[in-house]
């Protein structure tokens, strides 16, 4: 009897202490992502040969910060609630409106200014929707997706548009190379301005998002919509505000994008409203909203980015990469709802 009375007491502080672990996770909404990270980048560092080596680790930020500014506007809308599919469509849009506005010799910083306008417009009209008709935000920019990407198509005649200039000096500021911190390696690595804009964007919003009333009412938001407004919270307002800037930050990654490769085609950006709904979940955003960090997310990007590349040093096809991805994306729903699951 005594043995058995142990045996229970033993089990009994056992579920205590995973419960308490539970608890713990739940606070960090990252830390599954962070886990995980760990892990895949410790099994690439064994079995992926080069993938340590600075380009691939350049090669990894580079295009994980062009999408990650891009995750953080759908992180920062997905908390406060609401998705937004159509941010591919609009990315391709801001490239276009771009480059054909810097081939109509219109000085770089206007048409810089053009794009950031048209994308931010187009993330408006998103929000005035929603806003307006009540239909959900899925159904709309999953609407908005098709409407934008044929927008991209008709102001592109359907073709590449390149810029054949100078490279303006605002090309550099926006994503130009690193040659300080590249000089440094042999042979001389890629590292590009975006990382550091990536991780300087990123460190604000999660300030906004966690120092700010602002961001106290995007949790709001996205938690409890109704409770929010009876505490004075404008959710309307909100959620128009992290429409715009969904919209302005793909704009953002998309010019950054063009300063590096000056050119566009009218399949730029398609794919990617996936990829970073994909990153926010992996990262602990929470589908239902009112749930998680912009840190989550970037870490969610870098994953996955980590992951095509190092596939792609171990030669494995593409596809295997869609499938992992996609494993992952369901593990760590499933651990986010277990996580966020009550006593």
């Amino acid at each position: 009897m005594r043995e058995t009375e142990l045996v229970t007491k033993s089990g009994v502080a056992q579920m205590a202490a995973l419960t308490q672990l539970r608890y713990r996770l739940a606070d960090y909404p990252a830390a599954v992502a962070t886990i995980s990270f760990l892990g895949v980048f410790l099994f690439f560092s064994i079995f992926a040969e080069n993938f340590v080596k600075p380009i691939a680790i350049a090669n990894i930020l580079t295009f994980a910060s062009i999408t990650g500014i891009l995750v953080i506007g759908v992180g920062m809308l997905m908390i406060s609630g609401e998705f937004d599919l159509s941010v591919g469509s609009t990315f391709a849009v801001a490239s276009y409106v771009f480059a054909l506005s810097l081939n109509a010799e219109i000085a770089p910083i206007p048409a810089l200014l053009l794009a950031l306008l048209v994308s931010a417009g187009l993330g408006l009209i998103n929000g005035l929707i929603v806003i307006g008709t009540g239909i959900p935000s899925f159904i709309t920019t999953l609407g908005t997706m098709l409407a934008y990407r044929g927008i991209a198509r008709a102001i592109g005649g359907g073709d590449f548009a390149t810029y054949a200039g100078d490279p303006p000096a605002l090309f550099g500021f926006l994503n130009g190379s690193l040659d300080a911190v590249n000089q440094l390696f042999t042979p001389p690595s890629t590292f590009r301005v975006s990382i550091p804009w990536f991780i300087l964007i990123a460190m604000v919003i999660s300030l906004i998002l966690t120092r700010t009333q602002y961001g106290n009412w995007v949790f709001a938001t996205g938690g409890n919509p109704g409770a929010a407004l009876a505490q004075g919270v404008p959710v309307q307002r909100v959620k128009l505000i992290n429409f715009m800037l969904c919209g302005l930050w793909a704009g953002i990654a998309s010019v950054m994008q063009f300063a590096h490769r000056t050119s566009v085609d009218p399949l730029r950006g398609e794919g990617t409203e996936l990829i970073a709904v994909a990153a926010c979940v992996i990262g602990g955003v929470r589908l239902t909203g009112g749930h998680g960090t912009i840190l989550g997310a970037c870490v969610g990007i870098l994953l996955l980015q980590m992951l095509e590349q190092g596939l792609v040093l171990m030669q494995i096809p593409v596809q295997i990469f869609q499938a992992v991805a996609g494993l992952i994306l369901i593990t760590a729903v499933i651990s986010n709802t277990y996580l966020g699951k009550p006593a």
